[in-house]
């Protein structure tokens, strides 16, 4: 027990002598411990407090930038829903913002200590973007329509139209193919007119020669001025008898009627010499006439062969994707506007009803078969010419026999009878020619035909002659500089967004050169109409969103400025009206650089969808009437007459009944709306046009005004601890500032936009 004591004592006396040696080795190992500790921790310190900074300054940079972007045109937002830097200078808002959120960092450590004291020691603000830029600008204005454009509304647009595709679908197809027909069919039978006045020429050439006069052809004509067939016949009895007599007589005997003999002789040569060149002529020309009209009948076949090569074609239903995609949109809601249900069917038939205007080939045959009959029954008056000139100087040559007289006679009869087959079936009563006319004239479809075209011919000229007036407004020099502005505002924001000018080409309604031409064009407008609104309702695409911007941001030519033109010729307000101020969205969708051409173009396819449209409702109006082309040109009629009587409508009332069947009114900003889904509004043409509007609007170039910035600011804050191990951190790549003196410098770069 007294030794673990004494044990006990001896070892705390070892352990004090330990702590109290006076060699210093724990002292010196105890400092390198805790200076190696100090050292690490205020590296941490620094290093966290430079962290720190970083973030501090990326906040504050990014609230300075927002801030300079609140600073906007307001005047270009309230008007055109767009966002542009404006009002204070964009680098003193920056500044300020900075130093102010720099100085509450600092502010805020006089009550207590403050890790991080950033002072603000440069600050620049650059512009970014701008929206001049076609990408800024249509990505801000698809932002801004995507809330706001009235999408439903303009489905509903295209939902009228929805009861009508499968109708229009038909009567696009029939028109193109009863046009298409048309021409061929007018050709043709230009042909076959030919045909059947060449037959009358080959008539003229037999009854206009001395072929009549000569053989004579009435039997009671004994003797006419001058010989003829006949009178030659009939006295060759009495020279025969002479001839004979002076024959029978002998040696020394004098001979009687030498000089009627002799003149008889030479009257016979004469005549018959005249007759084989009348006979000769006639035949010439008849036999070219007879070749021309086997030419024009072989024309008319070949175009035949085109109209039934159409027919085939048309058969094979071709794809019409526009009318098709909007048929598939139907809905409950139209029902109150249907077309009949059998309309498409109807005008189907029609249609098919076309295949009656081509001619089998039979009867181009048998046609030739006549030609060749009458170029037959020509040669055998020739032949018969020929043979009583042989027969009549065979009568006279020596000796003269009695037979001759009857050889003579027969002759004649056989002439007389070939002219009066020829006669009789192409000259006078004409039968084959009377016949033929008949068939071509088609009862009186030619005539009605005729009556049709000139009723649509006149009602064209009516309503091109509105068209024209649209062309013919006086411009004053002060519209048209305007113009000339926006248009350099126009290739000067092409050539900013790196893009070539898009030459504008539309047809005009006005350049059509008949009813018929104008009926085409308005057919293939409306085709394209249907795709441009198909396109919207399968996928809603960006255009629709374009267009609406186009109607709502900008003004369009109210139709009520056309009324005194439309009704008394009055230009007058016109010349007032046409200023490029109240023409904006039809200059952006069609890019005319002159006070009339967007107007007219507009116009020009509004009357273009209408009379589609009547149209269409006139096929299915004059069904009735059996002939393709009687029913072509009816519809064609009513479509004119209730095109006109839409177009004074919205010189009126500014609306028109869409159809008949579809009893809605559409405006003329409808059309509009339409006519942008078809065109499109949002390629570079367009959306450069827009932004040259914008610009002569608020008289400022979208090119400089900027949409987006970019802020840089360098920030300092002092090290507390060690500056040159910190330095020689920055110097391995481990910080994104640098050391200068015993304060920390950092650069802070950010970007924003509207």
């Amino acid at each position: 027990m007294i030794v673990n004591k004494a044990s006990r004592h001896r070892f705390k006396l070892s352990n004090c002598k330990l702590l109290f040696r006076e060699d210093g080795a724990v002292t010196v190992f105890s400092v390198i411990v805790l200076s190696s500790l100090l050292l690490f921790f205020s590296l941490l310190i620094d290093y966290a407090r430079i962290a720190a900074l970083h973030k501090l300054t990326e906040d504050a940079v990014r609230s300075s930038v927002r801030s300079v972007l609140s600073a906007y045109d307001a005047a270009l937002y309230e008007r055109y829903g767009l966002f542009g830097r404006g009002g204070t200078d964009g680098q003193t808002i920056f500044k300020e913002m900075m130093t102010a959120n720099t100085e509450a960092a600092e502010g805020s450590a006089r009550t207590g200590m403050k890790l991080v004291r950033a002072k603000s020691e440069a600050t620049a603000l650059h512009a970014a973007t701008f929206l001049g830029s076609h990408d800024v600008f249509s990505r801000q204005v698809l932002e801004e329509m995507k809330y706001k454009a009235p999408v439903d509304f303009t489905l509903d647009l295209a939902a009228r139209f929805v009861p009508m595709a499968d109708a229009m679908k038909e009567a696009s197809i029939a028109m193109s193919l009863l046009e298409s027909m048309r021409k061929f069919y007018e050709k043709r039978e230009e042909h076959l007119a030919n045909v059947l006045q060449l037959q009358k020429q080959m008539a003229s050439t037999i009854s206009g020669s001395r072929i009549p006069i000569l053989i004579p052809v009435q039997t009671d004509v004994i003797t006419i001025e001058g010989d003829s067939a006949l009178s030659i016949a009939s006295e060759y009895g009495a020279y025969a008898a002479k001839v004979m007599y002076n024959q029978s007589l002998t040696a020394g005997d004098k001979m009687l009627h030498t000089k009627e003999i002799e003149a008889y002789e030479a009257r016979v040569r004469a005549f018959t010499l005249e007759l084989r060149k009348v006979s000769d002529d006639m035949h010439r020309q008849h036999v070219k006439l007879h070749g021309d009209s086997i030419r024009e009948l072989e024309a008319a076949r070949g175009l035949n062969e085109d109209m039934l090569r159409l027919v085939q074609q048309a058969n094979q239903q071709p794809e019409y994707s526009g009318y098709d995609a909007v048929s598939k949109h139907k809905s409950t809601n139209a029902e109150q506007h249907q077309v009949p249900a059998d309309a498409a069917s109807d005008i189907e038939q029609v249609r098919k009803a076309a295949d009656e205007l081509v001619k089998t080939d039979g009867w181009f045959n048998e046609y030739r078969q006549e030609l060749e009959v009458q170029g037959s029954s020509a040669a055998s008056i020739d032949m018969e010419a020929g043979s009583y000139q042989s027969s009549s100087l065979a009568s006279i040559n020596k000796p003269i026999t009695s037979k001759a007289a009857d050889t003579l006679l027969e002759g004649v009869t056989s002439l007389r009878l070939a002219y009066g087959a020829y006669e009789q079936k192409y000259i006078r009563p004409a039968s084959v020619i009377v016949d033929r006319q008949k068939a071509l004239d088609q009862g009186q479809i030619t005539t009605q035909l005729k009556q049709q075209k000139e009723q649509a011919g006149s009602l064209w000229k009516q309503a091109r002659s509105l068209l024209h007036g649209l062309t013919s407004i006086p411009q004053s020099e002060e519209h048209q500089k305007v113009f000339e502005r926006v248009k350099q505002r126009y290739n000067d924001n092409l050539l900013f967004n790196k893009q070539s000018d898009e030459a504008t080409t539309i047809e005009s309604m006005e350049q059509a050169s008949d009813a018929h031409m104008a009926a085409e064009q308005s057919t293939a407008f409306m085709g394209g109409l249907f795709t441009g609104m198909a396109g919207m309702l399968e996928k809603t695409r960006d255009s629709l969103y374009f267009g609406e911007y186009v109607i709502h941001r900008f003004t369009a030519f109210a139709p009520q400025h056309l009324r005194s033109m439309m009704t008394g010729g009055d230009l007058s307000e016109l010349s007032h009206a046409i200023s490029f101020n109240n023409q904006e969205a039809e200059y952006i969708i069609y890019g005319f650089n002159n006070p009339v051409g967007n107007i007219a173009a507009a116009y020009g396819e509004l009357f273009a969808t209408r009379l589609a449209v009547r149209t269409m409702e006139g096929l299915l109006e004059s069904k009735s009437l059996g002939h393709p082309l009687l029913i072509l040109s009816a519809a064609l009629i009513y479509g004119l007459e209730k095109s006109i009587e839409d177009m004074l409508a919205f010189t009126e009332r500014g609306s028109a009944p869409l159809s008949k069947y579809v009893k809605v009114e559409l405006t003329y900003t409808d059309y509009l709306r339409l006519f942008t889904l078809m065109h499109g509004a949002d390629d570079g043409a367009s959306l450069a046009r827009m932004i040259a509007a914008i610009e002569q609007n608020i008289g400022s170039t979208l090119s400089a005004v900027p949409s987006g910035v970019t802020g840089e600011t360098t920030v300092s804050m002092e090290l507390w601890f060690i500056p040159g191990l910190i330095r020689t951190l920055g110097a391995v790549g481990l910080l994104e500032g640098k050391v200068v003196g015993n304060r920390y410098e950092t650069t802070q770069t950010m970007g924003w936009s509207y």
